[in-house]
């Protein structure tokens, strides 16, 4: 694309019209002033999970809070019009917005750039207008593409990652205008009955639907057939072109696994030998590679096992955890639509949140020793420090004898074993204290422990 095209397009990108925004909850916790040598600041995520509309929010703060519309620039690079890209094409949209508005060289300016992996130079160029600059830069695309690996090689330390999950609960609760009961639960307040099934009732259809901001309001088969779609374009787009097209087939059916089998172990081993079983070619180190690019691209994530070890066993076997309860739902059969599981992830994307920031491993599955046994699905806490300080079960409901004592007896070992004097059982709609020889445990609904400012 030669310079002379570029000019009306700089000037349309300049007075690119904010759409209408609904807020989401930040992930980005303070953007600095424009500076020379700042860090760049990556949105990642899967595939339509409101990337770049949360790009839009910050630009928004920046105009709200007066700072100089002329030096806020927001360019998306998958724009049709700028084919064929070719090399220095990111310095030369530069250098025109610069040309165009010398203010913004001479005083700082914020940057935020649009599917960025369309550059086919978009490392070196980021680093250096980071380094000569005066600015701030925010840049979104695809997960897999911005990845950590990526970033750690070709960034020098100047990258800043910041994961956008689909809506959380509490902003579905917001987005169905409902957003003071959040306000009311945080003060303390005891919630009327209509409330409180006014949010079980959002609770379902969350656990249900998910939080992809597209099919909120889209009807069932319209919604299914989007999530189905969002997870085919991650295995064509965001793993099938890091690995190998022929291996598009065995990627699929390694993506349905995990989101269906959501909440429960995820053993390589066993999945290799399953789909080799069934004609596929699914040797261990092919699998596991697998595994690793659909992590990267947030399709699901693995939760490994609490240990004191500084190394992991071989024998471990992680549970796999779809990136939202509505995507697992949608491309499951009738026989794997398991709303335990579904809450359990929901439970486990809220910790992620809640977490975002801290130590890796923050968060891990607990196995009480025999003659307990069983599991705790959740441990908050670095296991390598010994600072676990938060043991959390989930469970529908604890109405059955057998799930009580399971869930009880292994929340209890847990306490013991790490010198917890407290526990929690998130439910579906319950409430009890349970008093036993290691310490409290609290039963409480998922839709108050959701919704309660918890400090992790």
């Amino acid at each position: 694309m030669i310079i002379a095209d570029l000019e009306p397009l700089v000037r349309e990108y300049r007075s690119f019209n904010i759409p209408p925004l609904f807020l989401r909850d930040e992930v980005i916790e303070r953007l600095p002033k424009p500076a020379r040598f700042n860090d760049y600041h990556v949105i990642v995520g899967m595939r339509r999970s409101g990337k770049t509309f949360y790009a839009f929010q910050k630009m928004q703060e920046l105009i709200d809070s007066g700072y100089d519309r002329e030096r806020i620039f927001y360019f998306n690079f998958a724009d049709d019009r700028l084919a064929p890209i070719e090399p220095g094409l990111g310095d030369r949209i530069v250098e025109e917005y610069f040309r165009e508005v010398p203010q913004a060289r001479e005083g700082g300016c914020y940057f935020f750039f649009d599917e960025i992996q369309e550059l086919v130079d978009w490392q070196p160029f980021l680093r250096r207008l980071a380094e000569h600059e005066q600015v701030t830069i925010v840049v979104t695309g695809s997960s897999s593409k911005l990845s950590s690996e990526e970033l750690a090689t070709e960034s020098r330390g100047r990258s800043r990652s910041h994961v956008l999950l689909p809506l959380s609960f509490a902003e579905c609760v917001r987005l169905a205008g409902k957003g003071d009961l959040i306000a009311q639960i945080a003060a303390g307040a005891a919630l009327p009955e209509r409330d409180k099934t006014a949010l079980l009732g959002l609770l379902d259809r969350y656990i249900e639907i998910g939080g992809f901001p597209a099919v909120q309001e889209a009807t069932r088969s319209e919604r299914i057939e989007v999530l189905q779609g969002y997870v085919r374009d991650v295995v064509a787009r965001d793993v099938a072109e890091r690995f190998e097209r022929t291996e598009i087939g065995l990627a699929n059916q390694l993506a349905l696994f995990a989101l269906r089998n959501t909440g429960c172990e995820y053993s390589l081993n066993l999945l290799s030998d399953t789909l080799s079983d069934i004609g596929y070619k699914a040797y261990w180190a092919k699998v596991n590679r697998l595994s690793e690019l659909m992590q990267q691209a947030y399709l699901f994530r693995l939760l490994r096992e609490f240990t004191m070890q500084l190394a992991p066993s071989s024998t471990e076997v992680p549970k796999v955890y779809a990136i939202d309860p509505g995507l697992a739902f949608a491309v499951s059969r009738a026989s794997q639509q398991d709303m335990g599981k579904r809450l359990e992830t929901t439970v486990y994307l809220e910790l992620m949140r809640r977490l975002a920031g801290r130590r890796i491993e923050a968060v891990s599955s607990y196995t009480a020793p025999k003659p307990v046994g069983g599991k705790v699905d959740f441990i908050v806490g670095d296991a390598l420090s010994q600072e676990a300080y938060e043991p959390i079960q989930v469970a529908v409901s604890m109405e059955s004898e057998k799930t009580r004592k399971r869930e009880v007896g292994a929340l209890q070992a847990c306490m013991k074993r790490a010198h917890l004097d407290h526990g929690t059982i998130v439910t579906r709609a319950e409430t009890e204290t349970i008093e036993t020889e290691a310490g409290r445990i609290d039963v409480m609904p998922a839709w108050q422990w959701l919704l309660t400012p918890i400090n992790l």
